[in-house]
């Protein structure tokens, strides 16, 4: 892993930044499951995985004082033990059939993970890193909940379900609020990290045609995602960078004839959290800017359409081809990329301001492509 090595470029300017300290892991796993029909109506299905992590060598360990500055090291050589994680994960799905189109299912899962994605809320860049389990940051564990009615109707043409899940999060990392990067540059970077809980809960809705020419499916989320960090937000919950309040995918295929398919797809998502400066000060000739609480503001919304038309060919002996024509983007949405701010004005005459910009890439794109095998 190399966590810290950062690369952009602002026109004509590279900008690199490249820590050369590395963390290197093993991981193995190892699970059993088991499918018992116990009747007509009741089918469970369990199993338990075994998970090891081993954080290993060369690596070096910075020694911190209290103003996270390094004052000692210790060196580890190739393959060097640095830590070890082993846990046992179980999981347990139920599912009763009230008959032939309808059913009730149930599950519960338990898991480690060992990497972990900690997001930089102060800025809406694509900055966020991940970072594998250290003697000082422990695996995220979570443990999911959740239930589903699913309904089969028109002789089995439509299959539909409403599932409601609720998850427990513990050992979430996130960077600290006001850490000093020019110090953690100089030392590890999970020193700059603060740990907590978080949450995630909601309800999905899926219907899907299944059969004749013309099928496609819709799915709907509805969830919230919060955060719990003593060190954060005056230790008071808030949402994560990714609470998604709204999710939607719509996908719709038409066959006609033999040779032509049609599909269109359109994709909404709510906007991602971001942390924003809501005033600037002036002091000791320095702009200081004051920030929002942690991610109380949302980008805008995600969303987009892409069609396609695709003809094949008619098939021959040693050959088949067809051919593929689509728009990504149709309507031509500037998605945020990222969101950045910039001051305007001059303070002397009284005019200086924050401004906020947008970053967008991926306009309206034609292709065409030509599939064959042989």
């Amino acid at each position: 892993f190399l966590p810290t090595a950062m690369s952009g470029k602002a026109d004509t300017v590279d900008v690199t930044f490249v820590k050369p300290n590395e963390y290197t892991a093993h991981e193995i796993g190892i699970y059993a499951l088991h499918d018992w029909d116990i009747s007509k109506h009741w089918k469970v299905n369990y199993g338990l995985r075994f998970s090891n992590f081993d954080l290993v060598g060369p690596a070096t360990r910075y020694l911190i004082d209290g103003y996270g500055y390094a004052y000692d090291s210790i060196v580890y050589g190739k393959g060097d033990m640095i830590k070890a994680y082993n846990h046992l994960e179980p999981r347990l799905n139920i599912r009763y059939a009230i008959n032939d189109r309808n059913s009730i299912k149930a599950s519960f899962t338990s898991n480690y993970q060992y990497l972990q994605l900690a997001a930089m809320s102060s800025m809406s860049l694509p900055t966020d890193t991940w970072f594998p389990s250290t003697d000082i940051v422990k695996p995220q564990y979570s443990t999911q909940y959740s239930v589903g009615y699913f309904w089969n109707f028109l002789d089995n043409m439509f299959e539909s379900s409403l599932e409601a899940y609720y998850k427990d999060m513990n050992n979430l990392i996130e960077f600290k609020e006001g850490v000093d990067f020019g110090a953690v540059s100089q030392t590890n970077l999970d020193y700059s990290f603060t740990s907590g809980s978080g949450k995630s809960y909601g309800a999905e809705l899926f219907i899907k045609k299944r059969l004749g020419n013309f099928s496609g499916w819709l799915g709907y989320t509805l969830s919230w995602t919060n955060r719990l960090f003593p060190e954060i937000n005056q230790g008071k919950e808030f949402y994560a960078k990714y609470d998604r309040r709204h999710d939607v995918s719509l996908v719709l295929m038409y066959e006609f004839g033999e040779r032509w398919n049609f599909s269109l797809v359109w994709v909404y998502a709510s906007g991602n959290g971001m942390t924003i400066p809501i005033s600037i000060y002036f002091i000791d000739n320095r702009i200081v800017s004051e920030f929002s609480e942690r991610n109380a503001y949302r980008m805008p919304a995600y969303h987009r359409m892409d069609i396609s038309a695709t003809y094949t060919f008619k098939k021959k002996k040693r050959l088949e081809n067809s051919l593929n024509f689509s728009i990504y983007n149709v309507y031509n949405r500037y998605n945020p990329y990222y969101i950045y701010f910039s001051q305007e004005g001059d303070i002397n005459k009284g005019t200086l301001k924050m401004v906020a910009k947008q970053v967008s890439i991926f306009p309206i794109l034609p292709s065409v492509t030509w599939n064959f095998k042989f």
